[in-house]
């Protein structure tokens, strides 16, 4: 049985939720890349962690969250601290 593929929701809370260290960004701050649409603003150039993240079921999950209750629980199932 094959994996269904989940589609990004472009709501941005990953781009605040994770480290990325390639763009010395820690957890909890937004990128500085994120526009308030919630899609990349260097989409073409983003570092490849950004490329190769997938959405998971946790996004499905709290898609009807408000942003920061998104940042919240990502950061809680995953034990992102905030820096």
């Amino acid at each position: 049985m094959s994996k269904q593929e989940i589609k990004c929701f472009m709501c941005g809370a990953c781009c605040v939720a994770y480290d990325i260290s390639t763009l010395k960004k820690p957890a909890g701050t937004p990128c500085k890349f994120l526009c308030e649409d919630g899609k990349c603003g260097n989409y073409e150039n983003r570092p490849k962690v950004c490329r190769d993240f997938k959405p998971d079921e946790i996004c499905v999950l709290i898609s009807t969250l408000d942003f920061k209750d998104k940042v919240k629980v990502i950061q809680r199932i995953y034990g992102i601290s905030e820096e």
